[in-house]
């Protein structure tokens, strides 16, 4: 298992939108569990189980529905939009298993993210869901 990748893209941002990020996907975990999602991996130090990945790239978050499929997810914030160059390929790479894929990502930036996703190709691959912080 290697997450280094996905730790290397989070360098990008500052301390302040990390813990953000962190907290944000912990919250998100907590609500795949109370809808019942099992086998919950979260790209987190502090859980147990992190995703192992698909190649090169690491998920924030990998989850199964009730139904057994697969949901692989991440978060998006507005500050790395602009300067994450692996944005693209993950989305390509996650859209193209089966999965279901979705992005969460603040309500500020949830039509350029829908903008990005139309622009790639991966509208209706992918969902977009914005979240209040």
């Amino acid at each position: 298992m290697n997450n280094d990748l996905a730790h290397d893209r989070d360098v990008m941002l500052d301390e302040d939108d990390r813990r953000r990020k962190e907290r944000l996907l912990r919250a998100w975990a907590d609500d795949l569990d109370r809808k019942g999602f099992s086998d919950l991996q979260v790209n987190l130090d502090s859980f147990p189980i992190k995703p192992q990945g698909f190649g090169e790239h690491v998920p924030d978050i990998v989850a199964t529905r009730k139904d057994g499929r697969r949901l692989v997810g991440e978060i998006w914030l507005c500050e790395s939009l602009d300067k994450d160059d692996s944005m693209f390929s993950r989305a390509m790479s996650y859209a193209y298993r089966g999965d279901i894929v979705m992005l969460l990502v603040p309500y500020d930036c949830l039509e350029e993210s829908e903008s990005l996703l139309l622009e790639w190709g991966l509208s209706s691959e992918v969902f977009v869901q914005g979240i209040l912080e």
